[in-house]
């Protein structure tokens, strides 16, 4: 994580301390509550955003859809106090790309930000098993082409874009979009990329660099 940027929206500043202890120098800024912390993000755009559930879940939830317009590059990690299976579930459906309970060691969190960091999905060692169990039940069956895809536009890129990205024309992407929503359910981008934890579950490294470079539709 040596080029990794942290900002930590978290009520307490104790915990503030704990994250600038571990990821010192990389924490590039803090804030006590989300209206507080909006603009910073807005303006330092982080590779991770620590967000901590002091206001809930659903508060929590809101947060994940907001952060993914405000700055689409930055993950998001929940610093939870309690974690209960069906809340790792929503939280990853809603983008998050790691949760930790707060109890658990400095190390551990480490792990968590640069999972985070890297655009992988991180959970506990003892959820793990779980998590699988969802993903494997709830993955749609996407090509590779359309599971880059899925990627793009949760990176906040319009059609055009990810047409010169993948070398197709943007009739191409929107036909693939549209394979993409009847498959997902998805509603429309947004709610795509709100989605797109659940969608690309564990393989989250998807082959972009190589679809890139392969131009046949």
């Amino acid at each position: 994580m040596e080029k990794c940027s942290i900002f930590a929206c978290e009520s307490q500043p104790l915990g503030v301390d704990s994250v600038r202890r571990v990821c010192d120098p990389r924490l590039c800024g803090s804030a006590s509550n989300w209206a507080a912390a909006r603009s910073e993000i807005r303006s330092l755009l982080p590779n991770v955003v620590l967000l901590d559930n002091a206001a809930g879940y659903r508060q929590s939830a809101l947060f994940l859809a907001e952060l993914v317009t405000l700055s689409p590059r930055s993950a998001a990690a929940l610093w939870v106090a309690d974690l209960e299976e069906t809340e790792l579930t929503r939280s990853l459906q809603a983008g998050a790309r790691g949760v930790i309970r707060r109890d658990q060691t400095i190390e551990l969190l480490f792990e968590c930000l640069r999972h985070a960091a890297e655009g992988r999905i991180w959970i506990e060692p003892e959820l793990s098993g779980a998590w699988a169990e969802h993903s494997r039940r709830s993955h749609p069956a996407l090509t590779p082409r359309e599971r880059g895809i899925v990627e793009l536009v949760t990176r906040g890129l319009k059609n055009r874009e990810i047409a010169a990205e993948l070398g197709i024309t943007p009739g191409t992407v929107k036909v693939h979009l549209m394979h993409i929503f009847e498959k997902t359910a998805a509603k429309d981008r947004f709610d795509l990329a709100l989605q797109s934890a659940r969608i690309l579950g564990s393989r989250q490294e998807t082959e972009i660099n190589s679809l890139s470079k392969r131009h046949s539709a």
